[in-house]
């Protein structure tokens, strides 16, 4: 008979910046990061707004399409079904508001967000801004929980501004409207980082989503770097790699390597390990 490790068999003790296995998960972390990755990543996520962005604006009453419009949109399986079914409720005329309403678009998602009262506010503001940014990614940004957790008050935008002074005693709408600024503040940052390549940033299409490349890689670098604080090097082990981690923050398929050796890691491993730190 077998049992399951410890807890202090999982999470180590905190050593701080100094300690090597979190020097040494980093430095991966940072040599799978590239300009390549990110222009990647932003043509992929072009290429699903190509794929969808007509029946955004026909929005032709097919219900069969909620599922679809709540996977756009989260990371999380879960969280899409639970997405679907609160949108099969309030039916395609409020995702049509949302989308083309003649409302101010803060008005409009707050309009959206308050027509599901028992989603998560936070899941709520993922499903009407994700569906607006793949609209249209020039004029409306995201606001995700790893971009900006107003319950938990954490996330990728306040660590780069420096502190959650951008988002504090605003309501709804004026957080989304500060959203939008610090992820505009946070790319001025990302110059400096030398992962916006010409390629990226002179392109029509990519530079649409080269937010979101960037925020993912800078978030997806975090989580290596706050997991291997507290984990053991076994666990540390079972972290996606970085493309991966990126693809899974923005909702994009896990691309397959054809001549990659099988691997033991679980979807279990790769999600809840790392997803909730």
């Amino acid at each position: 008979m077998t049992f399951g490790q410890r807890y202090s068999h999982i999470v180590k003790e905190k050593t701080g910046p100094d300690d090597p296995e979190l020097a040494e998960l980093l430095q991966e972390a940072l040599e799978q990061a590239s300009p390549h990755l990110l222009a990647e990543i932003a043509t992929e996520l072009w290429t699903r707004r190509q794929q969808w962005v007509d029946r955004l604006h026909e929005l032709d009453g097919d219900s069969a399409l909620f599922p679809h419009l709540a996977r756009l949109t989260t990371s999380s399986r879960r969280n899409a079904e639970v997405m679907a079914a609160h949108l099969s409720q309030q039916g395609l005329p409020s995702v049509a508001s949302l989308l083309h309403g003649d409302a101010p678009v803060p008005t409009r998602i707050v309009i959206f967000a308050n027509q599901m009262p028992g989603l998560d506010k936070r899941l709520r503001w993922e499903l009407a801004t994700g569906l607006l940014h793949l609209l249209d990614p020039a004029r409306h940004w995201l606001w995700t929980r790893w971009l900006w957790d107003s319950d938990k008050r954490s996330g990728i935008l306040p660590l780069l501004a420096g502190g959650v002074h951008h988002f504090q005693g605003l309501d709804d709408a004026d957080a989304y409207q500060a959203v939008g600024a610090v992820t505009a503040l946070s790319m001025r940052f990302a110059e400096g980082s030398g992962l916006l390549s010409a390629d990226l940033m002179q392109h029509p299409q990519r530079v649409l989503f080269a937010a979101d490349a960037f925020l993912a890689c800078a978030y997806s670098i975090y989580l290596y770097g706050i997991t291997s604080w507290r984990l053991s090097r076994e666990y540390n082990r079972l972290l996606p790699t970085l493309p991966d981690m990126m693809r899974t923050l923005l909702g994009l398929s896990k691309r397959k390597d054809p001549l990659a050796a099988p691997t033991d890691r679980t979807n279990h491993g790769e999600t809840t390990l790392w997803m909730q730190v």
